[in-house]
């Protein structure tokens, strides 16, 4: 896989980076929670925006993210208003989603955002070039809460991901059994033997898809997502602890 900066991370060389998602539902609550996600063992920071009561709020929303920035100090942050069709906390209309979006680009306080595959458009292309021209790293994301697709459709969703111009192509899926969770490491696999440049991250949510999230290094997945102590933003998110732990047992030992 090639190796991307974030901030003061490097994507794709040794162990996914784990981030853990900031949830909160006014300033109180992402003050002390960004502080208190800050002291945690993680890698990069989610603000899950979809829960904060004041999303609707311009003014509030650049407020916001000067607190979070301020509380991280130098951790990379990814913005992500989640949709309520993919599991999100409330709902926006689609043009107020782009412009929230390149909102949080034009603060300079975020270092990546997240887009729903399901929103790319002629304007969502728009907004992922003017991204990248501001230096914000995109991440395009679907999440699929009761299914697993077979492997040349799971790897036909992350190249489309590609080609709609994604630094970072997450799926996350739903395995019901041991199969479903072969499935997605196979994918994985060959996604990084044939497109060594591809940066991705794939995810199989729920209890039966725990595997995947900590085998990352052997299977070319760049991040992994961790609960953050109090709540977990998927299902099936294992501890910090536990994860790291894990990816040390069984990670690759030559990196």
């Amino acid at each position: 896989m090639s190796k991307l900066k974030v901030r003061n991370l490097t994507l794709g060389q040794g162990q996914p980076k784990v981030c853990v998602s900031l949830i909160a539902s006014n300033f109180k609550e992402l003050f002390a929670e960004a502080t208190r996600l800050n002291r945690l063992d993680c890698d990069i920071i989610e603000w899950r925006a979809d829960y904060f009561m004041y999303v609707n709020d311009m003014t509030f929303m650049r407020k916001a993210a000067y607190f979070i920035r301020y509380a991280i100090e130098d951790k990379p942050l990814i913005f992500t208003f989640r949709s309520h069709e993919e599991g999100g906390g409330q709902i926006i209309d689609d043009d107020y989603y782009l412009e929230l979006n390149r909102l949080m680009i034009q603060t300079g306080l975020v270092d990546v955002i997240d887009i729903e595959l399901d929103k790319v458009t002629k304007e969502t292309k728009e907004l992922i070039t003017y991204a990248q021209m501001n230096n914000v790293r995109v991440l395009l994301s679907n999440h699929k809460f009761d299914t697993t697709p077979n492997k040349q459709s799971i790897k036909e969703m992350v190249n489309e991901m590609a080609l709609s111009g994604a630094d970072i192509c997450k799926l996350a899926v739903t395995p019901s059994d041991l199969t479903d969770v072969l499935t997605i490491l196979t994918a994985s696999n060959e996604l990084q033997i044939e497109q060594p440049s591809l940066n991705f991250i794939l995810i199989g949510m729920g209890n039966t898809g725990k595997l995947t999230r900590m085998t990352g290094e052997l299977f070319g997945s760049v991040i992994t997502y961790a609960a953050n102590g109090k709540v977990s933003s998927a299902p099936g998110q294992l501890s910090i602890t536990e994860v790291k732990a894990a990816m040390d047992l069984i990670g690759d030992d030559e990196n």
